[in-house]
């Protein structure tokens, strides 16, 4: 078995086609005319994630946060991400990333985060953009709620704007920055929205409209991990899936 029959099958439930115009999802580094043997799943793809493969002798990564963005001019070993390139293509390693077309497709990263909150029949936040949940959960008071959150992403701590004086029902969820989804969150009657890197400024407007905010941080998309590791390993046996283990949370909390 290829990797590319492993991408294949990847796209035909997330395909490339989904992302945004500005997104760069698919391959990154390397070739998929491989023999596919070990695959390491990230969130991200720093130096240390790239030792981490090296190590474990993978032959793919799949990330969640793509690598390139916008076209590199120039590739210099001496900068951390012509580093990472060096090293990715020095030991044969192919980097594969699935970005805003996980995000929006069916069974993607919003389904996943609707899921592991226990939303009853979600539906899509926002129409416009093909993003985000929203559904009802079982009513608790917004303390029982938080800690809920907490657990099932697994989360430290999370980032709260507005009201907590009410009772949780109807919940909104957007994974990364999903801010701008608030006024779509404040239509569907959300009591509460889920998302990561709220603004300063853009919390003040929260507060104005009337929504209560949980800022879980973009981080908490590293449901990604062992999410896609379960699905590929059920789906191909014979590949050997493993998720990182490096955190690349950048935020450390005192």
């Amino acid at each position: 078995m290829n990797l590319v029959e492993i991408i294949k099958y990847f796209e035909s439930k997330y395909p490339k086609e989904l992302a945004y115009d500005w997104d760069n999802v698919g391959l990154q580094v390397g070739t998929l005319n491989m023999k596919a043997k070990r695959v390491l799943v990230s969130l991200d793809l720093t130096k240390e994630v790239v030792k981490e493969a090296i190590e474990k002798k993978v032959n793919m990564i799949i990330t969640h946060h793509p690598l390139i963005f916008t076209p590199m001019d120039k590739i210099v070993f001496d900068s951390p991400k012509g580093w990472i390139v060096k090293n990715l293509i020095k030991h044969n390693i192919t980097v594969y990333s699935a970005h805003t077309n996980y995000d929006v497709a069916e069974g993607g990263m919003n389904d996943v985060l609707a899921n592991a909150l226990k939303i009853k029949s979600a539906k899509m936040l926002d129409m416009n953009d093909e993003i985000g949940r929203f559904g009802q959960i079982d009513e608790v008071d917004f303390i029982t709620f938080i800690k809920n959150v907490k657990s099932s992403l697994k989360l430290d701590s999370v980032k709260v704007i507005g009201r907590t004086d009410r009772l949780t029902k109807t919940i909104g969820i957007s994974g990364g920055s999903g801010s701008k989804h608030m006024y779509a969150a404040k239509k569907a009657g959300c009591d509460v929205y889920l998302t990561g890197d709220v603004t300063y400024h853009t919390a003040l407007d929260a507060i104005a409209l009337g929504i209560t905010i949980v800022d879980i941080g973009h981080h908490a998309e590293k449901i990604f991990v062992p999410t896609i590791k379960k699905e590929l390993s059920e789906q191909f046996s014979e590949v050997e899936f493993l998720e990182s283990e490096i955190n690349t949370d950048p935020y450390i909390e005192y």
